[in-house]
């Protein structure tokens, strides 16, 4: 039985409101157990193997997935399938060359390991200024996710729809930090994988098979089931995804969380077996949802079409509930990054160094709070569809970060100035060519031209500026360059 709009209302509301309730108990409980700023940033270095594989899911599977990438599918087809085993390749980056290292030297934020790894503060800010940046982006792309789903789900208007899923995101991390965020991100992994075990079986049975899907997609446009994007086109798509995970902030965090490097590795396994399930439910959810509905106004109603109107009352409502938990969930780890950096990395450094371990408590809930209201801000301006924002903030973290994060903790030579001009570099290079690109400028996508350059004067300027000095890259490399373990 297809559900009908008021009933499906009646259901997402209703469990959106226990949602809420739970989240408040998960975050009451885990406001217990924090008790000073690394309890409340990254749960006291406590969490295991399953627990953490759940939250380095839930980082990374967020709106500009369930909603953005199911988008992406229809509106493009087969062939953007491709990028995830071409964006699972920072995954392997990560667990070979980052996150074990991340671990052994166990910070708080990513801008610990600049000024540690460099030997300097003002590494310390420029990291932290894009992060924040960054990281305001993508969260508006969550609220922005959440006020189209419940916009057409409900009667509730888009701006109100924003400001519900902004409180969500914000009550339960300003209340538990990262404890919060890790057991939401379980809760959340067990939702996904369970709607789209159920969800996919149905649309491809009730679609004729995967024969006739291919069939249909091929009658509505050849290019579906072929080449819509051309392998150059998705290599330049996915080098955003995949190097910006490689050293995402938020995953740097997760790994500072775990209880130690052995841990690191085993998750991040744990974590690519929960994105394979939910991979192949993203996909299918887009070419079918193009199946039932070829022309939808907007890309991005795909996932809240599917559940409205194709699949049965249950399993669209579990599919719809999923979206509201993942929207929130991601939400919380970019706001508590954000933050974060905010909070320790410049408020706690330069303002108030010497803040007792309740006062720097206050300190970060203070600026959870504030970093809560600007992209709500930005939310109301739907600026483009949601898969775009978060691509481009992608493009500007793997232009940033992949460079001073995996070359600096893997070549001792790499000093501050190249981590600084990398940094700045590369995100110029990034917006330049977003500015002038489509999709190519100088045979470059925007991507493409923000690594590479960030690469380029990494190397560069670190070759021709001083050496950092042992106290800064003592703690990372052990005799033979091979980092050592601080923890």
């Amino acid at each position: 039985m297809i559900a009908s709009h008021g009933l499906m209302s009646t259901l997402i509301l209703s469990a959106t409101f226990a949602y809420v309730i739970v989240v408040c108990l998960i975050g009451f409980w885990s406001l217990n157990k924090v008790k000073d700023e690394a309890g409340f940033l990254v749960a006291g270095r406590s969490l295991g193997p399953i627990l953490g594989g759940a939250t380095l899911m839930a980082n990374q599977v967020s709106a500009g997935t369930t909603i953005g990438l199911v988008g992406f599918y229809y509106f493009s087809g087969i062939s953007f399938a491709w990028t995830w085993p071409l964006a699972w390749l920072g995954l392997v980056i990560a667990a070979l060359f980052v996150a074990p290292k991340m671990r052994g030297f166990a910070g708080i934020t990513l801008s610990d390991y600049f000024a540690a790894r460099f030997g300097s503060e003002a590494a310390r800010v420029v990291s932290a200024i894009f992060i924040i940046l960054s990281y305001t982006l993508m969260l508006s792309a969550q609220y922005q996710a959440g006020g189209l789903l419940f916009g057409l789900v409900t009667s509730m208007s888009y701006t109100s729809a924003v400001f519900l899923v902004s409180f969500i995101t914000f009550i339960y991390t300003v209340m538990g930090g990262m404890y919060s965020n890790a057991y939401i991100g379980l809760i959340k992994a067990l939702i996904l994988i369970c709607a789209y075990c159920l969800a996919v079986p149905f649309l491809v049975s009730h679609a004729g098979g995967l024969h006739n899907i291919a069939a249909s997609l091929y009658a509505i446009n050849p290019k579906l089931t072929g080449g819509w994007f051309d392998v150059r086109r998705l290599i330049a798509l996915t080098l955003a995804l995949s190097l910006g995970l490689a050293a995402a902030p938020y995953e740097v965090t997760a790994y500072y969380s775990l209880s130690d490097k052995r841990t690191v590795r085993v998750a991040i396994g744990y974590s690519f077996v929960f994105q394979s399930c939910i991979a192949l439910g993203v996909v299918f959810c887009g070419l079918c949802a193009r199946q039932f509905m070829p022309y939808l106004p907007n890309a991005d109603l795909a996932t809240p079409v599917l559940g409205l109107y194709i699949l049965p009352v249950w399993i669209g409502f579990l599919l719809l509930f999923a979206v509201v938990v993942t929207l929130t969930r991601t939400g919380g780890a970019l706001l508590l990054t954000s933050a974060s950096a905010v909070s320790h990395d410049i408020v706690l450094r330069f303002v108030r160094p010497g803040a007792s371990e309740a006062q720097k408590l206050v300190v970060h809930r203070v600026a959870i709070a504030i970093l809560a209201i600007v992209p709500v801000m930005i939310a109301l301006m739907r600026l483009d569809l949601v898969n775009f924002v978060i691509l481009l903030a992608f493009k500007l973290l793997a232009a940033t970060f992949f460079a001073p994060v995996v070359l600096g903790l893997n070549w001792k030579r790499g000093t501050k100035a190249g981590a600084i001009s990398a940094m700045i570099g590369g995100s110029a290079a990034v917006l330049i060519w977003q500015h002038f690109g489509n999709p190519y400028f100088l045979f470059l996508e925007a991507a493409e031209a923000g690594v590479l350059v960030s690469t380029g004067l990494f190397i560069l300027v670190s070759l021709v500026t001083p050496r950092s000095p042992e106290s800064a890259t003592g703690p990372f490399f052990a005799s033979g360059g091979v980092p050592s373990s601080i923890a």
